[in-house]
């Protein structure tokens, strides 16, 4: 496969209009949902007090993000995707002025949150695909990596201003105005897709949409590359980023905390996220991207043990801004691997695969990680849970380590039959 040269200029993808109204309608609306995670997180521990509640939580987002992507994924692959993104935007906004106006009447109850996460997660199934999708077709082909590193700092640089913000609001607000603020956020993108003029790349569709279903999964099996990324995103996910669901307890009960302290927990791994992606954003050019993914997945895993050890908060502060930074490179990388290995008419399955390690395990993970910590004592069992993911992670990358280490790039995938 022939591969454009890289672009010499940093962040060369904002010099696209298309993608530069898409970049900033993300930042905003992504700000919101950070705000909003914050707010549920918190109201869901304050209704149960069970860490088991909090990984339900994650469950409820996650069945629709593991069972549906790859079924939307074809349906992307099918349809005009900036028309099916005004639908998932619009939709999810509706479901945070729904689930304000519940906690403002007082008759919010913890499966109203569970509801409105399962709905979220229902609609990301078919939004972060076309997104995804969408991409290649906004930026030059030499400006993808640039533009991945810029589209993944728009949710984790949010993750900078959003629980900061959150935290701080919190309190004098309450849940309820900061889920209005997040549907509020979503006209942001809505605004973004309606002044964009992009000419989309459709394939054909002769076959059924079961059809098409199939032959994304089977062609993501068959590429020994597009497979090999798949499951080291999805390893990472299970074992490492489902330690999100613990914070609250982190910087609530053991470290004390309160809000701001959870709410500094994760705006420490939002500002890792957004170095490693400006960061990668920057490089003209990245080399050895192999062992880079193999490094900074063990790193990741590494960062992750020793903040569950960790005896306070400003160090474990600096321990899950060492972590961001390190799982932002790894899903970066990975994710340009698989948009410039696979075909236009395949992308919205395959990536819907991806979305599903991305998204979908790491709430699923959740479950196990709250389960586990519930297990082991309630919320003094919380650091035992994260270090046990770690350590696994740990292993699983050096037993994998030997099959990436052995290319310097991904072996192109193959073109369907």
């Amino acid at each position: 496969m022939t591969t454009a040269q890289p672009n010499t200029a940093r962040f060369a993808a904002l010099r696209s209009r298309n993608f530069t109204l898409l970049f900033s309608g993300l930042i905003v609306s992504n700000t919101g949902t950070w705000m909003q995670n914050v707010a549920g997180g918190w109201l869901v521990l304050q209704l149960t007090n069970s860490p088991l509640w909090l990984g339900l939580l994650g469950l409820s987002f996650a069945l629709p993000m593991v069972v549906l992507p790859l079924f939307a994924g074809a349906v992307v692959d099918r349809v005009n995707r900036v028309r099916l993104l005004y639908l998932t935007q619009t939709l999810q906004m509706l479901t945070a002025f729904a689930l304000a106006a519940v906690t403002w009447l007082g008759v919010v109850n913890v499966w109203h949150i569970l509801l409105s996460q399962f709905m979220l997660g229902l609609l990301l199934a078919f939004d972060n695909p076309a997104r995804q999708s969408l991409i290649p077709d906004l930026v030059d082909r030499r400006d993808l990596l640039n533009a991945l590193s810029l589209n993944s700092a728009t949710y984790n640089g949010a993750a900078l201003v959003g629980p900061a913000l959150a935290g701080a609001l919190l309190g004098p607000l309450g849940a309820g105005t900061l889920f209005f603020i997040n549907g509020v956020s979503f006209l942001a993108v809505l605004i973004a897709l309606l002044a964009m003029r992009v000419k989309l790349r459709t394939g054909q569709h002769k076959t059924s949409l079961r059809a098409s279903v199939w032959l994304g999964f089977s062609y993501a099996v068959r590429s020994r590359a597009v497979f090999s990324l798949l499951l080291l995103s999805a390893v990472a996910s299970l074992f490492g980023r489902s330690y999100q669901v613990l914070l609250p307890i982190f910087g609530g009960d053991i470290w004390n905390g309160g809000p701001e302290g959870y709410g500094l927990l994760l705006s420490a791994a939002g500002a890792g996220a957004l170095v490693g992606a400006f960061g990668l954003a920057s490089i003209r050019e990245v080399k050895r991207q192999n062992a880079i993914m193999v490094a900074s997945g063990l790193l990741f895993s590494a960062s992750l043990i020793a903040f569950a050890i960790s005896p306070n908060l400003l160090l474990g502060t600096i321990l899950i801004f060492v972590a961001g930074v390190t799982s932002t490179v790894l899903g970066t990388l990975i994710s340009t691997f698989l948009q410039v290995d696979v075909p236009n008419e395949l992308r919205g399955r395959v990536m819907s695969l991806y979305a599903i390690t991305l998204i979908g395990l790491p709430s699923l993970g959740a479950l196990g990680t709250g389960a586990f910590a519930q297990w082991l004592g309630g919320t003094a069992g919380a650091p035992r849970a994260v270090l046990l993911s770690a350590v696994l992670l740990a292993v699983v990358v050096l037993a994998f380590s030997p099959f990436f280490l052995k290319r310097d790039r991904p072996v192109p995938a193959e073109e369907p039959a």
